[in-house]
């Protein structure tokens, strides 16, 4: 195996690999390639979904059965010895492990082949590995994310949250490092000025219809606001919660459920909207807020959690309690619903500038490339 990172070869592991809609997994690399860095590529899930065209990085999952991708994932955590076999065969100079769990069969490759490894914990691990009393499937996931604690050459935190949180779950602070993932600012833009001179303030949500995420308060605070503040509501995504919160939003005409859409669906609504709405509960980081922010809009977010370093506070949106009332969620929305053109463009202009200088794929393609060298010198 190559000893130097001048041409190394890294195998890009994790659970579940389907793109559209998730793209994290590729991402960095992708922008790797792009700079021309010395690495290549091979992406080894345990099941994978993956559309022609959507990456340039070669896979393999270990789990190929002609059956569909949902039955193919409902089997994934049976393929972690088939996963192993396959790193196997590649040979890689390290493995970058995505989610502490189901990282036994990158594990096993990594300590047979004396490769680093390096995991990147993306919250519900980092949850799993602290919890008190886990019952069932939840003392799996433990022992799997402590696992991944332990035979780690390197672990990357999703915010600094994550790598307090993981701290406190036992991870070792000598090889734990903040990672933040970047968003892709060429695909992420604002629309052209002219788009979004003559249109009405508009707020914008965008997840799963599912107790977490808090769109109940979503839709409380927008109520609220209307009392004073004319505007539409656009909540995108969909979920169990979605017939109940219709019956919530009922008598509200500024309220629209938009359902579910792809990425370039995504891209077209942030581009159309002001203020992205994000108050849930316990997220890792949240990149819907990036990739808002990147097409030119404010950000107003629940705070003690990672959403807290997905924004500038007072910058390009605000910070408010973990949990905030109604009533405080429409006072931050008065102040960044923009009143006209000229308040539009200044708060994108912000916005982006701070994607694109902290939070961008090419910054975290950058910084990735850092924590690599280290481990392959």
């Amino acid at each position: 195996m190559t000893t130097t990172h001048e041409s190394a070869h890294v195998a890009l592991t994790t659970a579940l690999l389907a793109i559209p809609p998730t793209y994290f997994v590729t991402a960095h690399a992708e922008a790797l390639l792009r700079r021309r860095a010395p690495y290549r590529f091979h992406a080894v899930p345990l099941a994978a979904s993956i559309e022609p065209g959507e990456t340039v990085i070669p896979a393999t999952a270990a789990l190929d059965l002609p059956v569909s991708y949902r039955a193919r994932a409902s089997l994934a955590k049976l393929a972690m010895p088939l996963q192993t076999a396959v790193l196997m065969r590649l040979q890689p100079d390290l493995i970058h492990q995505h989610h502490g769990t189901w990282s036994s069969g990158a594990i096993r490759a990594a300590r047979a082949m004396g490769t680093p490894l390096v995991t990147t914990l993306h919250g519900t691990d980092v949850v799993h590995a602290g919890r008190v009393g886990p019952r069932g499937l939840q003392r799996v996931h433990a022992r799997e994310v402590r696992r991944a604690f332990e035979h780690s050459q390197l672990l990357l935190a999703v915010s600094d949250h994550q790598r307090r949180l993981a701290v406190s779950a036992g991870a070792s602070s000598a090889h734990l490092h903040v990672h933040y993932q970047g968003i892709d600012t060429d695909f992420f833009t604002p629309a052209p000025a002219a788009d979004t001179e003559d249109r009405p303030a508009r707020l914008l949500y965008v997840g799963g219809l599912i107790p977490q995420k808090r769109v109940d308060l979503v839709i409380r605070a927008s109520q609220e606001l209307s009392r004073d503040v004319p505007h539409e509501l656009v909540i995108l995504g969909e979920g169990p919660l979605r017939r109940t919160l219709e019956e919530q939003a009922a008598g509200s005409a500024h309220i629209r459920f938009a359902g579910r859409t792809d990425r370039d669906g995504v891209r077209e609504h942030m581009r159309r909207s002001d203020v992205l709405l994000l108050l849930s509960h316990s997220e890792g980081a949240g990149l819907v807020i990036l990739e808002a922010q990147s097409c030119g809009m404010a950000a107003v977010v629940s705070g003690d959690d990672g959403k807290a370093e997905m924004v500038d506070d007072g910058v390009t949106g605000a910070v408010l309690s973990a949990d905030p009332q109604p009533a405080d969620v429409a006072q931050a929305l008065r102040q960044w619903l923009p009143d006209g053109p000229a308040m539009r463009a200044q708060i994108g202009e912000a916005a982006r500038s701070f994607v694109i200088r902290d939070r961008s794929v090419d910054a975290g393609a950058a910084a990735l490339a850092e924590h690599y060298g280290t481990l392959l010198r």
